[in-house]
């Protein structure tokens, strides 16, 4: 599975630390807000369970409290509950259909679901807003979902235009790295894994690829460094596995 799409930067609506607030329900709008900002919080952290139980709480006071049906949207997708996701998601959109967050999320589900054109349509919604700030992630989703389709010119497209924008989108630079590589343009390959690498930290598909890049050029510490890495840290990772399997036919 490649990386994961980006989401649509729910994670900056709150900071890192998540605060119990004690109040009484004398307000059940504001507390389902206030509950739905405490579960998100909590998905941040990881802490799902956490997460769905302040959701839960806020669904009781106003189950048409929009930001708890997106983000309960989100987190049962995370979780894999994909029915249930799409139906929470199904019902933010039908209250909020111009919030070009909760369009990004939406979009990043149906990609998942292989919905492909159904989520890029809401991809390119989202971009309608001038005024939208994030435009540089929604094209990387664009691309990622392009990819996944099969459709890798207006993948690439998409990930070029994420880095016009934004010259700093990882994913995007990673993948344009890869493309680059198979069409064996070997100089702007390792161009876009150089800017990559300063920026993201390694994963087994960036290892790999730096691998295949750099063997390619006679690096052979780097290549070596490459594989150390690999090994120690993703020893169960499929890149890992397919390492040791050309080690052992001394092709690499």
């Amino acid at each position: 599975m490649r990386n994961i799409l980006i989401l649509g930067l729910i994670v900056m609506l709150l900071s890192a630390c998540v605060t119990e607030k004690v109040f009484k329900p004398t307000n059940p709008s504001r507390a389902a807000e206030l509950n739905a900002e405490l579960g998100l919080g909590y998905m941040r952290q990881g802490q799902y369970k956490r997460a769905m139980s302040k959701l839960e709480k806020a669904e009781k006071f106003d189950s048409d409290n929009v930001k708890m049906l997106h983000y309960k949207g989100e987190l049962h997708r995370r979780i894999g509950q994909l029915k249930e996701a799409g139906e929470y998601f199904a019902r933010a959109i039908e209250l909020a259909p111009d919030d070009e967050v909760l369009q990004n999320n939406y979009g990043v589900y149906l990609c998942g679901i292989k919905k492909y054109d159904q989520a890029v349509n809401i991809f390119y919604k989202s971009l309608e807003d001038p005024l939208y700030e994030n435009k540089a992630s929604v094209y990387e989703n664009i691309g990622l979902c392009r990819l996944w389709q099969g459709q890798n010119k207006q993948a690439e497209s998409a990930f070029h235009q994420a880095l016009a924008i934004n010259k700093n989108m990882s994913t995007s630079l990673l993948e344009l790295a890869k493309m680059s590589f198979d069409r064996g343009e070997k100089k702007q390959s390792y161009n876009y894994y150089n800017r990559y690498i300063s920026l993201a930290a390694h994963t087994p598909e960036s290892l790999w690829l730096g691998i295949l890049i750099e063997n390619g050029r006679g690096a052979k510490n780097t290549v070596a460094s490459y594989k150390v890495k690999l090994k120690g840290r993703y020893p169960d990772a499929k890149e890992t596995k397919l390492l040791m399997k050309l080690e052992r036919q001394g092709k690499i």
